[in-house]
């Protein structure tokens, strides 16, 4: 063989220290796949944190709404008996306060 040839064949040592880099290599990835995909399941699980977060809020603002319309609507049909009673209702400030003084406990 000429020198040529020779050096382009590499040697025992030099086998050795490219399987021995490659290895490294391999394992630096193994490691970097290993994190992300720990990421990813850490970002998996608060992503789902946040949507039953969300639900629970939307939930929440339904029942708020549900219970506003209620609310207007007997506010509305008080209103309406209020008006169609007219002045037949007496007012508490309009009330007479007869025997008054007897409400109290003399001590």
């Amino acid at each position: 063989m000429s020198e040529h040839q020779e050096s382009d064949v590499p040697s025992g040592g030099n086998i050795a220290l490219m399987c021995s880099s490659v290895q490294k290599a391999l394992f630096e990835e193994e490691d970097r796949v290993k994190k992300l995909q720990q990421k990813v399941a850490a970002l998996e699980k608060r992503n789902r944190q946040l949507r039953d977060r969300v639900k629970k809020v939307k939930r929440s603002l339904r029942q708020a709404r549900k219970n506003s319309r209620h609310m207007e609507l007997v506010n509305r049909k008080l209103s309406e008996k209020l008006s169609s009673a007219g002045g037949q209702i007496p007012y508490i400030n309009s009330l007479k306060q007869e025997n008054s003084h007897g409400t109290y406990l003399k001590v």
